[in-house]
């Protein structure tokens, strides 16, 4: 884009923010995807003028990392100007823009992301804090082509008993972001204040899954205070319910999956030490056998990876000596696939 283009969007954003403020939500949601549509238009528009002037560009590169810079302020600037009601609507329209840039093939449901809600940054002697606190937020997408809106209707009233269960999930994921987030932030400002010793705080986030049926936020907290700490939150929501769920709730009831997935895990374990005396695990740990790992948490962390595996995330000291770090295991699917829920 060119820089009077954003900054039309910002005066656009702003001149808007009241207008997004009053619309209901039955009528927020068309109003949003119209202007989905229509940004999506406008960028292929300009994407389709930088490519004619982008070998132009090239030669120039010190003049085109400045303007990149003012650019990256700019966008900077349009969000930190906009209210937070109206961050919520814009953000996810922007993803609703890619999604309808990249192609004129129909899509439907619902775009899942998860934006930095809150930064806290602390510096000092002895403390140091880097914070990005998450927040997901839900976006509907729908381009259709023609004779396809009878069977629109047909969806509505299912449509909007999941728009429901997607909204309270969300809501719920959400506050527990905040709930942990804030009381890490607290321990640590209380430290600090104190100054007695040294701290640090550690807070990302990351969406590792999002394919047809799933979406995977990862909170990474790490707590450093002579020694480091480090933990993981994945929240994961099934697209197809709307649903939060652990990792029982993806297979049969009586299927053993536990049994089965952790068996999967200590093989993979007693691997890795075969291989490398480095390599410690608490598994068949004779020296101290109360340590063994045993089985899955019921809300045991986990995610799908690329390939629709499995991957168990384990925190530090959880399966293994501190120095091991966290741990990951990928179960391949062919180990658990007949026991999925249909």
């Amino acid at each position: 884009m060119k820089m009077d283009d954003y900054r039309k969007i910002e005066e656009r954003l702003l001149a808007s923010q009241e207008d997004y403020r009053q619309i209901p939500v039955p009528e927020e949601m068309k109003g949003k995807l119209k202007a989905g549509i229509e940004r999506a238009e406008a960028e292929k528009r300009v994407k389709g003028n930088e490519e004619k002037t982008r070998n132009e560009n090239r030669k120039r590169e010190t003049e085109g990392g400045r303007k990149m810079h003012k650019k990256k302020m700019i966008r900077f600037r349009i969000i930190a100007t906009a209210a937070a009601a109206v961050l919520l609507v814009i953000l996810p329209n922007t993803g609703a823009e890619v999604a309808y840039a990249m192609g004129s093939l129909p899509v439907v449901g619902k775009l899942f992301q998860a934006v930095t809600f809150r930064d806290y940054q602390y510096e000092s002697e002895r403390f140091e804090a880097n914070v990005e606190v998450p927040q997901i937020i839900v976006e509907d997408v729908e381009k259709r082509g023609e004779g396809e809106n009878e069977k629109r209707e047909a969806e509505n009233v299912e449509e909007e008993n999941r728009n429901g269960d997607v909204q309270q999930t969300v809501e719920e994921i959400n506050f527990d972001i905040e709930q942990v987030t804030n009381q890490l932030i607290e321990e640590f400002q209380e430290s600090a204040e104190l100054g007695e010793s040294y701290g640090t705080l550690e807070i990302h986030h990351e969406t590792v899954t999002d394919n047809e049926n799933y979406f995977t936020l990862k909170l990474s907290m790490y707590r450093g205070a002579g020694s480091g700490y480090e933990s993981y939150k994945f929240y994961t929501v099934d697209k197809r319910t709307g649903k939060q769920i652990q990792i029982g709730d993806l297979f049969q009831e009586g299927s053993n999956y536990n049994e089965i997935l952790s068996e999967d895990i200590k093989e993979q374990m007693r691997a890795q030490m075969a291989e490398d005396e480095g390599q410690v695990y608490w598994v068949d740990y004779e020296e101290v056998p109360e340590w063994n790992w045993e089985r899955l948490k019921d809300d045991q962390n986990f995610y799908f990876d690329a390939e629709g595996n499995i991957v168990i995330v384990f925190d530090e000291y959880e399966v293994a000596p501190g120095y091991m770090g966290a741990r990951e295991f990928t179960v391949e699917r062919s180990v658990y696939e007949n026991i999925l829920k249909g």
